[in-house]
């Protein structure tokens, strides 16, 4: 086991502090815009159950569950993300990437096509995500390096997409909006339901990430040296990515399939406070969270009436980045 690298203390507890001001005006926004617009006064305000009570009734039983949702999506898909890329050591690596999303999109798909009730399709969204990891760990168990793991991810990644796209195309016309709304990202009608789960899986599985950190800084100084300090790697390799998928689980299992933030917060928080420790963890989940919380107002409010799914966004923002990223790469190679 080894010792983070140190960072400047105070540079790390200012950069989270200040995401995690970003993070408040970013909420006080999504708060205050929308169809019906309020001011910040009046919407902190009505947040706490003070004055109109329409207002009341628009930010905490419609606005407030909404923004909850984002957050803890773009917190545990940057934290996954940031697991992921250290695991495999790739900047690529991603839960988008190596198949896990869409093993997850997959059993969704199929379970809104087989009318299963509503309620239970976060079930299958968690469940896909496992066999998606089950079977990346499965084939990549007898050289499980990060380039053998990603290639076999972006196979398993084609496959399931394939098998979405084959399910869409046949399943019942009364079904298809709510498979297709499903597979845009979309944090529309959040409830204070799915902030319970989106928190309560947070909480179980953020503290996980944590703890598995250590060793994972380890790996990536070689699996000799961590086989030297003591680490089991094959097993710590599969945890973290046990971990990885779960964190991604979580957030894709209540608001589908978002895309860029598990591969791009990571990055943004490397190049803030360098390489991976624990304040490489807390700030990208500040990220995410600021990621998928800004796309879902920007969706909400640039075209109104019309409103585009946060996963749309992210995607337009995230296809840019990742074009520049692979020119960075080819550059630096």
């Amino acid at each position: 086991m080894t010792a983070f690298p140190r960072q400047p203390r105070a540079r790390a507890v200012v950069l989270s502090s200040a995401l995690a001001v970003m993070v408040l005006a970013a909420m006080a926004c999504a708060i205050a815009l929308g169809s019906s617009e309020l001011s910040v006064g009046r919407a902190v305000g009505a947040a706490l159950g003070l004055g109109d009570p329409g207002d009341v009734f628009i930010v905490r039983e419609l606005r407030l569950p909404r923004i909850l949702v984002a957050l803890g999506a773009g917190a545990t898909l940057g934290a996954s993300g940031t697991l992921m890329q250290g695991l495999m050591r790739n900047p690529l690596a991603s839960p988008d990437i190596v198949g896990v999303t869409a093993g997850a999109s997959l059993a969704t798909v199929v379970a809104i096509s087989a009318a299963v009730s509503p309620a239970l399709l976060p079930l299958a969204a968690g469940a896909g995500a496992l066999v998606a990891t089950a079977l990346l760990q499965a084939l990549g168990h007898r050289n499980p390096s990060g380039a053998r793991l990603v290639l076999i991810g972006i196979g398993l990644h084609a496959i399931a997409s394939a098998g979405v796209t084959l399910t869409i195309a046949r399943i019942p016309v009364d079904r298809l909006g709510a498979a297709e709304v499903w597979l845009a990202g979309s944090l529309h009608a959040r409830t204070w339901t799915h902030v319970t789960s989106i928190l309560v899986g947070a909480a179980l599985t953020l503290p996980l990430a944590y703890v598995l950190l250590r060793h994972l800084a380890t790996l990536e100084l070689g699996d000799e040296l961590a086989i030297g300090a003591g680490v089991s790697v094959t097993r710590t390799r599969h945890l973290l990515l046990l971990a990885s998928a779960l964190l991604a689980g979580v957030a894709v299992a209540v608001t589908g399939p978002i895309a860029f933030v598990a591969l791009g917060a990571p990055h943004i928080a490397r190049r803030l406070v360098g390489p991976t420790s624990p304040s490489t963890l807390t700030c990208a989940a500040l990220i995410g969270a600021l990621l998928v919380l800004v796309a879902d107002v920007i969706g909400k409010n640039l075209l109104a009436p019309t409103s585009l799914p946060a996963g749309v966004v992210t995607a337009a923002l995230g296809a840019p980045y990742l074009l520049w990223l692979l020119h960075r790469m080819g550059r630096t190679s």
